[in-house]
């Protein structure tokens, strides 16, 4: 069987499709590129907004309208498996992970980090949130946060590095809360650190990186661990707003003096952090004075780099209920305005770097990142190598 994959949403995601990938070309399957060649398309969904669930019925919709065999799996039937069977046709079939390899004779339980790369490899820690932000589905298509064991992810980073990968990427749905036995009730007990500890000592992996944290979960521990090389000096923080009334209202469990706290620590440890963020904008209620709030914390931490969302209600969420929504072309505008100002940090911030000495990892393409997360161009070097670079606009591949 020739199978193309369509994933959307988060590095999760992107984690998934690639186990079910090897698991189904490990059966004797074939990986296509190209969805022309393929017998089946299997789209990987989201379900995080109504606008990522949109685009995921899209797919599998025109896919089938390409006359292939569909199969959907991922957080969308998770979440709500009679909607997606009203909202698709019948042809198209819903399927979790397992139901989707026992269909084609693949084996559960392989490798469950496969390598995307020679250089750098996603290594999920956890799962699943006991958060209750009142904009998220992510609790109902995720299930209950539970931490993978440490000695299983040393093993894994352990594994990897011997195998010659460069860096691994901690990934997860609720990272940082690893290890607290309820991400909701017990913020204080994650353990993020300690594990960061273990990989360090245990391990000779060259770089751990850290994919989206929740800032109320990181602990003294975690910027002990922090402050070693090796960890990549770059925090990206699940914000969603910089006002603390649009906070509350989302149930978000922090407020804006935590991030301003924990980014001068991280800031003392490791001078040029790279900090970048996500955003929710027009927010239902969200005041002219509550989104100047979140404009002054973007100036006042000078992000590198943000991920801005204008506010899409979900249904079966709290906050899609809620009263004084904002006009759609409102919320469009307030996130173009926090972009262009997160445009404007992000060169401020590529412009402090300008002249200081960077060691980039490189990848296919001849380009490859810094420790904290600008891409550079390394002509002439190899997949996999470390290049000692000095930083100069003529070397920046983004900007």
């Amino acid at each position: 069987m020739k199978f193309h994959i369509r994933n959307l949403g988060c590095k999760m995601n992107w984690l998934d499709a690639a186990r079910v990938s090897a698991a189904l070309q490990g059966a004797g399957h074939v990986l296509v590129d190209d969805e022309a060649e393929a017998e089946y398309v299997l789209v990987n969904s989201c379900t995080v907004t109504a606008e990522a669930d949109r685009k995921s019925r899209q797919m599998a919709q025109s896919a089938r309208r390409a006359e292939k065999e569909v199969v959907v799996f991922g957080c969308g039937p998770r979440a709500d498996r009679e909607g997606w069977r009203r909202r698709l046709p019948v042809a198209v079939r819903l399927e979790d992970e397992s139901a989707l390899l026992r269909r084609f004779g693949a084996e559960e339980g392989g490798e469950p980090f496969p390598a995307l790369s020679r250089t750098r490899l996603p290594v999920a820690i956890q799962t699943g949130c006991d958060d209750t932000c009142s904009f998220c589905i992510t609790r109902i298509a995720r299930g209950a946060h539970r931490s993978h064991p440490a000695q299983r992810i040393v093993e894994h980073v352990r594994t990897a590095a011997e195998l010659g990968i460069r860096e691994v990427v901690l990934t997860g749905i609720n990272l940082a809360a690893w290890g607290s036995s309820h991400t909701k009730a017990a913020p204080a007990e994650a353990r993020l650190g300690e594990l960061l500890r273990r990989l360090l000592d245990e391990t000779g992996i060259p770089r751990i990186r850290l994919s989206s944290l929740g800032p109320q979960y990181l602990q003294r521990d975690f910027f002990a661990a922090f402050a070693d090389p090796r960890v990549c000096d770059h925090l990206h923080l699940s914000i969603q707003s910089g006002s603390d009334s649009v906070l509350e209202r989302m149930d978000r469990g922090h407020d804006a003096a935590t991030m301003e706290r924990v980014v001068e620590r991280a800031r003392a440890l490791r001078p040029d952090l790279a900090l970048t963020a996500d955003f929710i904008v027009g927010f239902p209620g969200e005041s002219g004075a509550e989104f100047a709030a979140t404009a002054g914390l973007v100036e006042r931490l000078g992000f590198a780099k943000l991920h801005v969302f204008p506010f899409s209600p979900r249904e079966g969420t709290p906050a899609a209920a809620l009263p004084d929504g904002l006009d759609p072309a409102e919320r469009k505008r307030r996130a173009a305005e926090l972009r262009a100002l997160g445009q404007a940090t992000r060169r401020e911030f590529l412009d402090s770097q300008l002249g200081r000495r960077h060691t980039v990892l490189t990848e296919r393409n001849e380009t490859g990142l810094t420790t904290n997360y600008i891409r550079v161009r390394t002509p002439g070097a190899a997949e996999g190598d470390l290049v000692e670079t000095v930083l100069a606009r003529d070397n920046l591949a983004d900007s």
